[in-house]
């Protein structure tokens, strides 16, 4: 049995290529795919736009991906753009204010707060005790006894983990007695996957 490895970095530094030529595409599509396959720390991605995106570990990583594209992996010639590197951010205090957002017919409000997890928390979450995968009853429990967590939150208010759905960041619903809640939880859900992957 093979264990997967786990690098310490992730891919930051992104650019898009493009094929000169139209009828090189499916050249460029197969070496993306040959590319991906040959380096693990490489990611590539197409975009909703149709670009076709390499997330490399630095530029360095990025410029050796892009000289193995060209010279091995589709043999053809393309356009690169401009690198561009994610930020990331985290939550280092309770925040100052109270987020509120309306929904378009001004009949529901949501206010959500950001608060920072504790570090061993986000540790369990990431090495799988306490994440979206794990057992719920043996969830709620390592939540309740070593986190200090309301039983009734780490039983049922847990919304979503993120980015990818199994991320150290979670959605917590602290709403009492508020009916027809969950017709949103889908939508608050898909919002959160999306700022946490941004």
């Amino acid at each position: 049995n093979i264990a997967d490895m786990k690098y310490s970095v992730s891919p930051v530094v992104k650019i898009a290529v493009k094929a000169k030529d139209g009828k090189d595409l499916p050249k460029l599509v197969e070496g993306l795919k040959k590319l991906s396959k040959s380096d693990p720390l490489v990611v590539c991605t197409t975009e909703e736009s149709g670009e076709h995106v390499i997330a490399g570990c630095g530029e360095l990583h990025v410029e050796i991906c892009l000289k193995d594209l060209r010279d091995e992996y589709a043999q053809c010639d393309f356009v690169v753009s401009d690198p561009v590197v994610s930020f990331r951010e985290t939550v280092s205090e309770l925040s100052s204010q109270t987020c509120l957002a309306k929904s378009p017919n001004k009949h529901n409000r949501i206010y959500l707060v950001a608060e920072p997890m504790d570090e061993e928390l986000s540790k369990a979450i990431e090495d799988g005790s306490v994440g979206p995968k794990a057992d719920p009853k043996e969830r709620a429990k390592l939540l309740t006894e070593k986190f200090d967590w309301d039983k009734d939150t780490a039983q049922r208010k847990i919304w979503c983990y993120g980015p990818e759905t199994d991320g150290p960041n979670l959605v917590v619903d602290q709403t009492q007695a508020v009916q027809y809640l969950i017709e949103i939880k889908e939508h608050v859900n898909s919002a959160f996957q999306w700022t946490t992957k941004e």
